[in-house]
C-alpha cells in the first residue's frame, strides 16, 4: 500500500489529522483517568505545555496513529451507512420492492456504474462500460482492477489524477475520523465512567463532548456511503475521459452484453 508522505497535502489530510485528533483524545483520557498517579499527570502538561516538545510527539506518534487508522479498511463505515440508507432513506427502495444497488452493493459499486452509466451518462459511456469494467464487475477482480484504474489515469491525465486522489483523499479521512471517533468515545466514556465511579464526579464537559463526538459519527454513517460512491463515480469518468489509454493498454475488447438496470 502506497502511504502518502507527511510532506504532501495527501498525507496531512487522510492520515495526520485523524492521528493528531485521537492522539489529544488519549492524552485527555491518561489525564482524567482517577487511577493515573501525580507524576505521569505532570508529564503530560509538561510536554502539552512545551510547544516545541508537543509539536514533535504530535508529528511523530500522531502520524504513527494515522498510519495505522488508515491501514484499517474503511468496509466497516461503509457497510453501516449501506445499512442507514436502507433504514431511513426512501429513495433507496425499489418500487417492486428490494433496495436500489448504491444501497446495498458492496465496494467499488460496479453494478451501480453500470445502472447510472445506463440511466444518467451518455451512450458512449455505457458502451465504454461494457467494453472495460464490466468484465471486472464480480470477485476481488473488480477491486484490483479498480485500483489499476487509477494508475492508468495518473500516468496520462495530471488534473484527472488530482481530482481521483481528492475524492479518495475524502473517502479516507472520512473513514479515519470515524474509527478515531469511535476510539475516543470509548477512551472518554470508560474515563467518565470510572471517574464518577472512583471520585463521585460527573463531569458535564467530557459528557458534552462525548455526545459532540456520537453527534459526529451519526453524520459520517449517513452520508458516507454517498461520498465512497462519489469516488468511485469520478474513477469511472477519469477512465473514460482517458479511454483511449484503456485501449493502448489493451484493456478494452469486445463490448460484454449487459442487462438493463433495474
Amino acid at each position: 500500500m502506497n502511504i502518502p508522505t507527511i510532506g504532501g497535502t495527501r498525507g496531512i489530510f487522510e492520515i495526520f489529522v485523524p492521528g493528531v485528533f485521537l492522539l489529544i483524545n488519549i492524552g485527555v483520557a491518561v489525564y482524567l483517568f482517577p487511577y493515573i498517579d501525580a507524576e505521569t499527570k505532570g508529564i503530560l502538561v509538561s510536554v502539552s505545555s512545551n510547544s516545541a516538545l508537543a509539536l514533535v510527539v504530535a508529528i511523530c506518534f500522531g502520524y504513527l496513529i494515522g498510519v495505522l487508522l488508515r491501514l484499517i479498511r474503511a468496509d466497516v463505515p461503509d457497510q453501516l451507512s449501506a445499512a442507514w440508507l436502507r433504514r431511513f432513506e426512501r429513495g433507496a427502495r425499489k418500487e417492486k420492492g428490494g433496495f436500489k444497488l448504491y444501497a446495498t452493493e458492496e465496494f467499488p459499486y460496479f453494478g451501480w456504474i453500470e445502472e447510472a452509466a445506463q440511466r444518467y451518462l451518455p451512450p458512449e459511456a455505457s458502451e465504454f462500460y461494457s467494453r472495460t469494467w464490466a468484465k471486472r464487475k464480480t470477485g476481488h477482480r473488480s477491486k484490483q482492477f479498480f485500483n489499476f484504474c487509477k494508475l492508468i489515469v495518473a500516468s496520462c491525465d495530471e488534473k484527472a489524477a488530482n481530482e481521483v486522489y481528492a475524492a479518495e483523499a475524502l473517502t479516507r479521512y472520512i473513514a479515519g475520523m470515524f474509527y478515531a471517533l469511535t476510539l475516543a468515545v470509548i477512551l472518554l466514556l470508560v474515563t467518565l465512567i470510572l471517574r464518577y465511579i472512583a471520585v463521585g464526579q460527573l463531569m458535564s464537559g467530557l459528557v458534552f463532548v462525548l455526545a459532540i463526538y456520537l453527534l459526529a459519527i451519526l453524520v459520517i454513517i449517513q452520508y458516507f456511503r454517498g461520498i465512497r460512491i462519489k469516488e468511485v463515480e469520478t474513477v469511472f469518468a477519469a477512465t473514460f475521459r482517458n479511454k483511449a489509454a484503456f485501449e493502448e493498454a489493451g484493456l478494452e475488447g469486445e463490448t460484454v452484453t449487459t442487462g438493463q438496470a433495474g
